[in-house]
């Protein structure tokens, strides 16, 4: 049994590296879209940052490594 960690991106809202890489794969461009979707920074915003970070870095894995 292979256990993955969850790793929280926006501790205010509980949102997960994998819930911003599942919205980036669908189409989210931006952090304000991220914010619109999912709550991400939309409380103390320490987590914008960091969610930008995975943002583009997900928009920039090539379209077979993305699905």
């Amino acid at each position: 049994m292979i256990i993955i960690p969850i790793m929280y991106v926006c501790m205010c809202n509980a949102i997960t590296e994998r819930e911003v890489r599942e919205c980036a794969r669908s189409g989210c461009c931006s952090l304000d879209a991220l914010c619109t979707e999912l709550g991400v920074g939309s409380g103390c915003g320490r987590c914008r940052p960091m969610a930008k970070e995975i943002l583009d870095e997900t928009r920039a894995e090539p379209l077979a490594l993305a699905a």
